[in-house]
């Protein structure tokens, strides 16, 4: 697999995780709203939930430019690697397949109850 389509990969999940915590906001803001002018703590711990938000954003940008920047020669073989992934979703997009069974949970899915 090339070295920057791997890199892509890896920006777009990033990004992706970044949407959903951005879309997390609403959630937080109205549950926040009386403990962050009384507890410093809870303010601060509000403000790294938008500072992770960031941060994600930024690491795919970065990422992204560097793959963009990379010669298609480059190769290299993932597959040891996604080993490590132990969300099915996440290790097929990595790898470039699209999920066969997107409603069934398999081994290491997370699930919503």
């Amino acid at each position: 697999m090339p070295v920057s389509e791997l890199l892509g990969r890896v920006s777009s999940e990033l990004n992706d995780i970044a949407a959903q915590v951005e879309r997390l906001h609403p959630l937080v803001s109205a549950q926040s709203s009386q403990l962050a002018g009384s507890d410093p703590h809870y303010a601060q711990a509000l403000q790294s939930f938008d500072h992770i938000e960031q941060k994600l954003r930024c690491l795919a940008g970065y990422l992204d430019e560097i793959g963009t920047g990379m010669s298609p020669v480059w190769q290299l073989d993932p597959q040891a690697a996604l080993a490590a992934i132990t969300l099915s979703d996440l290790a097929a997009h990595l790898a470039g397949q699209t999920s066969e069974q997107p409603n069934a949970a398999r081994s290491g899915d997370f699930e919503l109850f």
